[in-house]
Parts: C-alpha cells; sequence; structure tokens
C-alpha cells in the first residue's frame, strides 16, 4: 500500500497519481479504466459511488468512506458540470466524452471507441509510471500497479476478518447478476460495514508525544508492511484463495 503520510508536492503529477491509487483502494480497488472514466454523475447525494463496470457491465454501489470524499474534494469546485470526468485525465471536451453511459460507449463507432481505449490506456500508463517512483520511494519492492490495490484491499479485509462473501461482493466478483435483476436493488449492507470498518477514522488518543510515536501501525503502515517482499504471484495467491 501508498503510505498515505508519504510527502510529495501538492498539485504535482506524482501527488495525483497517489491520489487515484488511494481512491482505488478505498473504493474496493476500483479498475484503472473505470476510475479513469468516472464523471460526477457517478457520486450520489447519500455519499456513494454508482458506476457500471466496464470489463463486465455490472453495476457496483459503494459507500464512500470518509477518506475518499477527502480526496474528491480535492477536485471539485463549484463549476463542475455532472458529467465532468471527476479526475484530470481525460478531456472532458473530447469527442468521446459525449457518451457518458457504457450504453452509450457501446454504441460509439469503432474508431472513436479505438481513440477512447488508447487515451485510457495511455493515461493508465502514465499513473503506474508515477506509482513505479512512489515504490522508491516508499521503499516497496512490489512492483506498484493500480491494479495491485485490488490485491491490497482483498488481503487487508481478509486481514481484518471481512468476510469472504462480502469482499467478493465489494470486488464484483460474485455472480448474482441474476439475482440482482430479480430483486431490482442491490443488498449493500455487508459492503457498506466491510467499508466502514476498515477505513474507520480513530479518535486521537490522548499520548505523551513519545507515547504518539509508539503507536501501534495504522492500517495503512500494516499494507506497506504486508506488501514489501511480496511478489505480484503471492498477492494473485491471495486473492485466488479469497475467491475460492
Amino acid at each position: 500500500m501508498v503510505n498515505i503520510s508519504l510527502e510529495l508536492e501538492d498539485g504535482s503529477l506524482i501527488w495525483h497519481c497517489k491520489n487515484y491509487f488511494l481512491f482505488s483502494y478505498y473504493c474496493a480497488g476500483i479498475r484503472a479504466a473505470d476510475l479513469i472514466q468516472l464523471r460526477w454523475r457517478n457520486v450520489t447525494e447519500n455519499g456513494r459511488l454508482h458506476y457500471q463496470m466496464g470489463k463486465n457491465h455490472k453495476d457496483r454501489d459503494l459507500l464512500l468512506v470518509d477518506q475518499a470524499l477527502d480526496i474528491l474534494r480535492y477536485y471539485h469546485n463549484d463549476d463542475i458540470n455532472p458529467d465532468d470526468y471527476i479526475f484530470p485525465l481525460l478531456d472532458n471536451d473530447a469527442p468521446f466524452a459525449k457518451f457518458v453511459t457504457q450504453a452509450d460507449k457501446d454504441r460509439m463507432k469503432p474508431e472513436l471507441r479505438h481513440q477512447l481505449y488508447q487515451q485510457i490506456s495511455a493515461k493508465n500508463a502514465l499513473i503506474n509510471k508515477y506509482l513505479k517512483k512512489i515504490a522508491e520511494k516508499a521503499e516497496i519492492t512490489t512492483n506498484l500497479t493500480m491494479h495491485i490495490s485490488r490485491h491490497a484491499f482483498a488481503h487487508i479485509a481478509q486481514e481484518a476478518g471481512a468476510e469472504s462473501s462480502a469482499i467478493k461482493n465489494i470486488l464484483g466478483h460474485s455472480n448474482l447478476a441474476t439475482t440482482e435483476r430479480y430483486m431490482g436493488s442491490f443488498d449493500t449492507s455487508k459492503t457498506d460495514n466491510t467499508l466502514r470498518t476498515l477505513f474507520k477514522k480513530k479518535a486521537a488518543p490522548k499520548h505523551t508525544q513519545q507515547e504518539e510515536a509508539d503507536v501501534a501501525m495504522t492500517k495503512e503502515e500494516q499494507a506497506i508492511q504486508l506488501l514489501k517482499g511480496m511478489t505480484p504471484e503471492q498477492i494473485m495467491a491471495v486473492i485466488s484463495a479469497i475467491n475460492k
């Protein structure tokens, strides 16, 4: 995991890339392509992130924990349009930007779809380039990429005692599409509780300066220790075990 306290110049490209990775992590490992295409309309008034996954067209309905909302505040301003991209990665005035929903994008002409995918691929590569720089600064030996945020979330969730069924559901791996269509709505209580438990902000303890220095590691720091030295293959093995 990227150290949340890693000092980077505000507004710099590497600082933005750190935000992208952390936002993905706090949103249960949202895939890079989906994150890059997020629009403000995907953020609901009641503090949720609702979007359709590009890979399998499944709907995701996630609670936005405080840490994710803090990141969104960096990018919010009074002049935004609901169809504007949340993160400054894609051009709001590009021809492909007019195709907002997944259904819209499915109707795009092949050449325009290719242009969009090229842009997404280029931005993903750019983010991963700077995540490599962040890994070097944080002394993380694992090949840090946006996709690792999904692995890290699943591993930390399991370590925190989250049920495997909740992890599968929150990652969008469960095969419940038919059931969800029959229900007409989603039961998000388990996934909400998982997110609240993992990312609950704790009140600052009343310690002396020395005691504060000796306080147990945060979840983010534990994640760094877990990722250090782990190979992508080892992380994938953990994910595979969760999904069985």
